[in-house]
């Protein structure tokens, strides 16, 4: 299939769309990180272009209808034929059982929260880009968890409004508020949409949580804005036990989130390049 021909369809049963091994050798070639990064982009976008998707596919067990052509998560899922980020998800796995409330802000097409539900989490998966939360969507049902996840489509920020999410159709996952972002090293054919905003807190009392045990954050350098001011106004006993914070983007953000965490009495647990994760002091 053509990038010409590509489609978002939520609809067609899981199985419909084969990736057949032509497909995944091409995607495989395209993430091969022995070759220049430039090399690498040039062979990504001629198979961007000749096979972008959609594929049905299953990784650790879970089923994914991607689009490798227009998501960073899905080229890696579809290349490596497992979930992307295995070392955050390992971190993550000791905190992960039967009735763990998982928050997942920036859910993307939902490697997280399938990840959680898959062992046993309730999980509330919070998604601002109404394409991806689309796809998203039609995962939970293609895995049978849409009972066990529940989505939010909106962006979430340090107060009730409305923001300009810029988006970039090469990876529609890499979506930010932070518009300087999208300059310098990100630099590409970004677009903006107008999304809703809410506060975290609210965002947690609509959907009738009672606690959150493990927060996860990935929003491109607004991280600061979605957890400072849910530590601030909250209550003690709704402060997650556990916080994964993407920090790849950290000079954008207005505050460092790191120093505030530590001095709320969380402490460093373990770490990635691009993540890392906190736990709170018992």
């Amino acid at each position: 299939m053509s990038a010409h021909a590509a489609l978002t369809d939520t609809v067609s049963p899981f199985g419909t769309y084969k990736a057949e091994g032509l497909v995944r050798a091409a995607w495989k070639l395209a993430d091969r990180h022995d070759l220049s990064a430039s090399l690498r982009k040039r062979i990504r976008s001629l198979v961007a272009w000749a096979f972008s998707g959609p594929y049905d596919t299953e990784a650790d067990g879970l089923k994914f209808r991607i689009y490798p052509g227009q998501n960073y998560d899905d080229r890696k899922i579809l290349a490596k034929g497992r979930l992307p980020e295995r070392a955050e998800h390992k971190l993550l796995h000791p905190y992960l059982k039967a009735g763990t409330v998982f928050l997942d802000v920036g859910a993307n097409i939902g490697s997280y929260s399938l990840f959680a539900a898959s062992r046993g989490a309730r999980v509330l998966a919070v998604e601002a880009n109404p394409d991806t939360a689309a796809k998203l969507g039609f995962n939970l049902r293609a895995n049978g968890l849409e009972n066990e996840i529940r989505v939010a489509e909106v962006a979430v920020g340090d107060a009730e409004g409305s923001l300009q999410l810029w988006s970039e159709p090469s990876n529609c996952g890499f979506a930010t508020l932070v518009p300087e972002l999208t300059t310098g090293e990100w630099a590409g054919n970004w677009s903006p949409r107008e999304v809703p905003v809410r506060p975290l807190a609210d965002v947690v009392r609509e959907a009738g949580l009672s606690r959150v045990d493990v927060l996860k954050i990935d929003v491109e350098g607004f991280e600061d804005r979605v957890v400072l001011p849910f530590l601030r106004t909250a209550e003690r006993h709704m402060w997650p036990r556990v916080v994964m914070l993407e920090t790849n983007c950290r000079p954008h953000w207005a505050e460092d989130c790191t120093k505030v965490l530590e001095d709320l009495g969380y402490r460093a647990a373990g770490g990635t390049e691009d993540n890392t994760v906190f736990e709170l002091a018992a």
